[in-house]
């Protein structure tokens, strides 16, 4: 049995794919990490909430071969004692709407969407105060590396706004 040529439907171009930015790709992946971490924390916390702390800190330090008698190992455990289950909630709490917020910007970003760009853009000025505050407080590598990684990020995000801003400009002038 022959089949006709008008039952075969015309097979489609097949679209170019789009190229994605690396960049924004990158800062996509490291939201994506940071809300992997936050739900992480959040879940960790909701799962001691209950628990003796400072039982399972003791048994951390006696698992992973410790000294119980090291100043910052004796300060970690003397301040366990002080966590309440609703600070974990709270605590949990936040760390999950900061997830959340880190999972709309990564999609925003992945999909190279202008809103998520801006959402980045207000939510690291924004924040970039209190990072600096904690630095200040206790400063250590790993803020110091985060506020950097937040800092390039801005000033990334920012030149691709106004580069596309300039391109929208110049499209618009006649020829």
């Amino acid at each position: 049995m022959s089949q006709n040529p008008s039952d075969q439907s015309p097979v489609p171009a097949k679209a170019k794919p789009r190229r994605h930015n690396r960049i924004l790709l990158t800062i996509a992946l490291f939201k994506f990490f940071k809300a992997a971490a936050m739900i992480t924390a959040g879940s960790l916390a909701l799962t001691f909430r209950h628990a003796n702390l400072t039982v399972i800190a003791t048994r951390w330090v006696d698992k992973f071969r410790l000294d119980p008698h090291n100043k910052y190992v004796d300060w970690v455990i003397d301040h366990t004692r002080l966590v309440h289950a609703k600070q974990l909630e709270m605590l949990a709490a936040g760390t999950f709407i900061y997830a959340l917020l880190f999972l709309v910007e990564g999609i925003g970003l992945y999909r190279e969407k202008v809103w998520g760009e801006y959402l980045v853009i207000v939510e690291v000025c924004l924040l970039m105060p209190l990072e600096i505050i904690g630095i200040c407080a206790k400063p250590d590598l790993l803020r110091i590396g985060l506020l950097i990684s937040n800092i390039l990020i801005l000033v990334y995000l920012i030149y691709l706004r106004i580069k596309n801003a300039r391109k929208k400009r110049r499209e618009k002038q006649p020829a």
